[in-house]
């Protein structure tokens, strides 16, 4: 399993995620890995992870046929946890945009 932090996030775009390590995470491969991961959904649709907002770190984690890649969330300033929440959610709603979803694991 790859766990990158959000701020290793630079860039997402209507295909891919982007890190500062170069590593691109591609969101068909994502819907791929999901599928095979949760085996008992019944269509594929365009779920591309898995999502938990209520952790001391909140999370998402995205399945590839090859990996796991766990982003978390994990400012840790005075506000740390009202500001994880709110990249959490900025995050998610960038995903949605694109026409993508996210399995609540909440």
């Amino acid at each position: 399993m790859k766990i990158y932090s959000f701020n290793s996030v630079k860039k997402i775009d209507s295909e891919k995620i982007f890190f500062s390590d170069g590593f691109t995470l591609t969101f068909s491969d994502c819907i791929n890995g999901f599928y095979n991961h949760y085996k008992n959904f019944t269509n594929k649709t365009t779920c591309v992870a898995e999502r938990k907002i209520d952790e001391q770190q909140p999370f998402f984690n995205f399945y590839t046929e090859d990996e796991e890649i766990k982003i978390i969330f994990d400012c840790r300033s005075f506000f740390a946890k009202s500001r994880n929440i709110k990249n959490f959610l900025f995050f998610q709603k960038n995903i949605t945009k694109l026409g993508y979803k996210t399995f609540d694991l909440t």
